[in-house]
């Protein structure tokens, strides 16, 4: 009797120890978002997964954590998928802003830093952009990109976005005079980001298009068309962002048949 209960205490122990083993494994296999390595977390947000990229790369903690938790608000931004715009423009700028002071020089962390600044200047109203002195503020951050990323195209695409949409969005500002904004200079810009680029660059070429269109829609109607026709839509995209911008110029383009492309064009840069 007695070594029947031995027999039975141990039997009892094996199974809590399993059990136990079992649990610990499923916590683990749980806590696996919060585990994953920049790599991981890379391909998490290239598969459009930005809510839980955001909190995988929070959650790792470095500066190449913190910069792609940055970079997938930023996207979520880009493609309009942001409830509260200026609030999440300031999460990814805090994110981006954490990196720099882990890494001062880390050129990633100051391309997001820069263009969730650009977001959250873009959706502020042209009064608080005036008495915060937003557009030189986040000029400033873009040179410091473009110090920082000398050869990324995406650094000149932001200097070149900086001219055309204080141009698109001035309403009864002269941002002309009182900013320096600058069509010409605008352009200029986005040329070299393209020219530094080798590869079609989806998302650059896109924004570009769009603000030319808007800013001159008689004079560029018909050129936009024909490039997205001839040339952005048939592009092959890298990633989700890439593939969900091209469903929005494919709408643009399609606006050209129905008669409100240019409203079309309106909204994605409004977003």
């Amino acid at each position: 009797m007695f070594a029947l209960s031995v027999l039975c205490y141990h039997a009892g122990m094996k199974a809590l120890f399993i059990t136990s083993l079992i649990s610990i494994l499923l916590l683990l296999r749980e806590g696996s978002a919060f585990a994953a390595s920049a790599k991981e977390i890379r391909l998490t947000l290239e598969s459009g997964r930005y809510d839980l990229a955001i909190e995988q790369g929070s959650a790792l903690g470095s500066a190449d954590g913190l910069v792609l938790a940055a970079e997938a608000l930023n996207a979520k931004l880009l493609l309009g998928q942001a409830e509260r715009k200026t609030k999440t423009a300031k999460r990814a700028m805090k994110l981006a802003k954490a990196a720099l002071v882990l890494e001062p020089q880390n050129p990633e962390a100051q391309i997001q830093y820069a263009l969730a600044y650009g977001f959250y200047g873009r959706h502020a109203s042209n009064f608080k952009a005036w008495r915060k002195k937003l557009p030189q503020k986040i000029r400033v951050e873009i040179d410091k990109a473009v110090i920082l990323a000398p050869d990324d195209a995406r650094s000149y695409a932001l200097q070149g976005a900086w001219h055309l949409n204080l141009l698109y969005r001035g309403g009864g500002f002269d941002v002309g005079k009182r900013y320096g904004a600058s069509e010409q200079e605008g352009v200029i810009y986005f040329q070299n980001a393209l020219d530094q680029n080798p590869g079609d660059d989806i998302i650059i070429t896109a924004n570009f298009l769009m603000l030319q269109f808007v800013l001159a829609p008689k004079i560029h109607a018909a050129q936009t068309e024909l490039s997205l026709q001839s040339s952005v839509l048939n592009s092959a995209p890298r990633n989700d962002v890439e593939r969900r911008i091209l469903i929005q110029m494919q709408n643009v383009y399609e606006g050209f048949a129905a008669g409100n492309a240019l409203e079309r064009a309106e909204a994605f840069l409004d977003q």
